[in-house]
């Protein structure tokens, strides 16, 4: 019999972001290494009504004037729309697809995420409610989560596959699974996993936290002490608006394109629990992390470094916790992204990943804000100093109610 076909390696090349501690790659590294935070409450209309809510928002930031090309389109696109415009025109830079020589028959695109603008509909239909017979005929547009994808691929004349992809929290990670797949099944050769801004509303924050899984008032004369992952103060997640993209692109064709690379995207996992429950599964993301481990030839021992799902929700910071020491990588250098940037939603994946090809690439590991008395001492915590760390193999993990896990590896 003839050898199989060599896998195809897929190639990260281009990276963008907003998050409200840096609205570049260049800033956000910057706040990555020196622990910086921007907790307060929320204040962002739609988001008020009921008891303030604790979280991270972005500053204003005005896309029209940053893209004039675009202002027509960007007129009536929603607050997440308007973010992912600034993320993938950073990424698409990024990855020099600007320049030439890419086929936009051969680039895709998917969103991660769904019911991503509840805010953004939640102002019309305050702004309409005694007068319906005057919303603009746009509305019948946008309010559709394809939206997003639709206008980025007018702006960015993207003509490949495109779609997007519902994983709640971890609708990113979803995303960058089903670009990577758009690539191994040769029907592109580029393909932008977009992050969206979850645009959260007083309604979703008042659930959530009547479930139990938003952070309680506890430190509500503290905001920059409320997102504790892995902590034994930990109450619930904090909020926070964040849009991450990442260009992945097969590796001959960046070859070709003379592009470097930021990492590799070399195994995942993905499956769920067969439950509807927002409980997670330390057996489902055990099974997760395992298949991420097998597509990638690795063995838990190669690992150096795990980015958390890490939310600071106490069941599952100690899931998780579980779920790692089973797999077998207590050993790696562990941090929580959301310690910083709050609990991003759909957009937590991409941001994740970023996060973690930036500390590859610098060679160090961000601290955990809050992480002051770990759940298990006898992890390698990156706690409130970063670390330097000489990171070759890392898994960044996402899980997401309703038993949906993901775990990715990510090569240097």
């Amino acid at each position: 019999m003839g050898s199989s076909p060599d896998p195809v390696r897929i190639e990260i090349t281009g990276m963008g972001i907003v998050t409200s501690i840096g609205q570049n790659i260049a800033t956000f590294q910057e706040a990555l290494f020196t622990g910086k935070t921007h907790f307060g409450y929320l204040k962002r209309p739609g988001r008020q009504g009921f008891k303030p809510f604790l979280g991270a928002e972005l500053p204003d930031i005005e896309a029209k004037s940053l893209f004039p090309e675009y202002s027509n389109l960007l007129r009536t696109a929603s607050w997440s729309t308007q973010i992912a415009t600034i993320a993938v025109s950073e990424a698409w830079q990024d990855a020099k697809l600007s320049s030439g020589g890419v086929n936009p028959e051969r680039v895709g695109i998917v969103v991660g995420g769904s019911n991503f603008q509840q805010r953004y509909q939640e102002e019309i239909w305050q702004r309409y409610a005694d007068k319906p017979e005057f919303l603009r005929p746009t509305y019948g547009v946008t309010f559709w989560d394809t939206d997003l994808v639709s206008l980025l691929s007018q702006c960015f004349h993207i003509q490949g596959e495109g779609y997007s992809v519902a994983g709640a929290s971890a609708g990113g990670s979803i995303a960058l699974i089903h670009a990577a797949r758009q690539i191994q099944l040769g029907v592109a050769d580029v393909s932008i996993a977009v992050g969206p801004l979850f645009d959260i509303s007083l309604w979703e924050c008042q659930g959530l936290k009547n479930l139990g899984a938003m952070g309680s008032e506890r430190f509500a004369d503290t905001p920059n002490l409320a997102c504790r992952p892995f902590d034994r103060d930990h109450d619930g997640f904090i909020y926070g608006e964040s849009c991450g993209v990442v260009v992945l692109e097969k590796a001959e064709h960046a070859q070709q394109r003379g592009v470097v690379s930021h990492g590799q995207l070399i195994g995942w996992g993905l499956g769920l629990d067969g439950n509807r429950s927002p409980e997670p599964s330390q057996k489902g993301e055990e099974r997760a992390m395992n298949a991420a481990l097998a597509m990638a030839e690795l063995k838990p021992e190669q690992i150096d470094y795990v980015n958390t799902h890490g939310t600071s929700s106490p069941l599952g910071d100690k899931t998780e916790v579980a779920a790692l020491k089973s797999v077998g990588l207590s050993h790696c250098l562990v941090n929580a992204t959301k310690s910083l940037t709050g609990h991003c939603l759909t957009a937590a994946g991409v941001v994740e990943v970023i996060a973690t090809l930036l500390q590859m690439k610098a060679g160090f590991c961000h601290p955990t804000n809050n992480l002051v008395n770990p759940i298990d001492t006898k992890f390698n915590w990156v706690k409130e100093t970063a670390k330097e760390a000489d990171i070759k193999y890392a898994i960044s993990n996402s899980f997401a109610f309703g038993g949906i896990n993901t775990a990715l590896v990510i090569g240097k």
